[in-house]
């Protein structure tokens, strides 16, 4: 194809608006949210009496009329050292649509839900943080939270 011949034919206004629709198409998929599991933060954690196992306490929107939640625990990634536990819990939110323009934020934050956590060795003296911000996390014993 010569080049008079190239650009007579993106002269032509259908392959014109073609173009500006691609063009349209292409920027507003840069802008989708795409719905996918995040890491969610941890208000505490409690360790069982041998220590090897933590119930993490998360905070949760208010549960739908069935009782259940939208948001869903999808991975627990646990991190062990001499010193510390760091500790990662993946949730979904499964009442948010796939694909959306901005982020769903969930109102009524504040119901307690707890999922438990695996360790390899009990915890004995070692902090526990969060693997994403270094935070450390509090350890409320069984008799503090009653």
């Amino acid at each position: 194809m010569s080049y008079s011949t190239l650009t007579s034919f993106l002269k032509k206004p259908s392959v014109i608006v073609l173009l500006v629709a691609l063009v349209a198409l292409a920027a507003l998929l840069m802008t989708v949210h795409i719905n996918k599991p995040y890491s969610h933060l941890i208000s505490y954690v409690t360790p069982s009496p041998d220590g090897r196992t933590l119930t993490a306490r998360l905070m949760f929107g208010a549960p739908k009329a069935d009782g259940t939640f939208c948001e869903q625990v999808r991975g627990v990634e646990v991190n062990e050292s001499t010193s510390q536990v760091t500790i990662d819990v993946q949730v979904f939110n499964t009442c948010n649509p796939l694909f959306s323009w901005g982020r769903v934020i969930t109102a009524d934050i504040g119901y307690q839900f707890d999922t438990n956590v695996s360790l390899r060795t009990p915890l004995a003296r070692r902090t526990v943080a969060d693997k994403n911000s270094g935070q450390p996390i509090p350890i409320v014993q069984p008799s503090d939270n009653s």
